[in-house]
């Protein structure tokens, strides 16, 4: 059996986090629902102290609820251009590096063995422009890998930044919907909430830094902005940025 080709090995886990994400909000908007559902309908016999109480509690929890939801409607909006990301990335691997790569012996090797009794100034003039196009592909093959490690970057810290959301969201899900057995009889019902609300405070704060600390990986890659720029710009081996031509005329 073949490999699957990066691109879609780095894109399944992207796409399987989001398959996750979707599924777990749904499941933790009906597990918040349900509680939301179970308090009212056994609101009469809770007391307004209480019932304040949870009321509280409960809106800590949506806002909690609304935190993570605001960073799944982003990441689903910027999940397409992602998937781009990793297969541009894979592609000037593929389509560029590895072709240009492999010019780098064509150059060198004559094709013609007599061009090895050369001498005088024939000779040094065809050294010489073997050495600047070979010069000019292995630069070429630098600047193709440097570009598909920059695009991969971005696009791991996005992949990490998904799984992360997927898993916060799981979790999420997970407590809602416990809560929503806990509170089935309302004299638990102070306690699921009360358990709801740490739980799921917990989850959000400890979720929402592990999602800043991928952002800021996130952001780093895309302040080496400059360093490929530098990369692009440096034409000290493809003079004007043209191929350095074996003739002119």
């Amino acid at each position: 059996m073949q490999p699957a080709p990066p691109d879609l090995e780095y894109g399944e886990p992207f796409n399987k986090a989001f398959d996750q994400i979707r599924v777990g909000v749904d499941l933790a908007v009906d597990g918040f629902n349900d509680v939301v559902s179970q308090v009212k309908e056994w609101a009469w016999l809770i007391g307004p102290a209480a019932l304040l109480w949870i009321k509280r509690s409960i809106d800590a929890v949506r806002h909690g609820l609304r935190e993570v939801m605001d960073r799944v409607d982003h990441a689903v909006e910027h999940q397409m251009p992602v998937l781009s990301l990793i297969s541009m990335s894979f592609r000037w691997v593929t389509e560029v590096k590895t072709p240009v790569s492999q010019l780098s012996f064509a150059i060198s090797e004559p094709i013609d063995q007599n061009l090895a009794s050369w001498t005088g100034d024939a000779a040094r003039a065809y050294a010489d422009k073997i050495a600047k196009q070979r010069a000019a592909v292995d630069e070429s093959v630098l600047k193709a890998e440097f570009i598909s490690q920059w695009l991969f970057k971005i696009a791991r810290a996005n992949v990490d930044y998904a799984v992360e959301l997927a898993t916060i969201v799981t979790k999420l899900a997970g407590k809602l919907a416990q809560a929503a057995v806990d509170t089935a009889a309302v004299i638990t019902i102070p306690w699921a909430i009360d358990k709801l609300a740490e739980s799921v405070g917990d989850i959000v704060t400890a979720g929402l830094d592990a999602l800043l600390r991928v952002s800021e990986r996130f952001i780093d890659a895309l302040g080496n902005v400059r360093d490929i720029a530098t990369q692009v710009g440096d034409y000290s081996k493809l003079p004007g940025g043209r191929w350095p031509e074996a003739v002119r005329g």
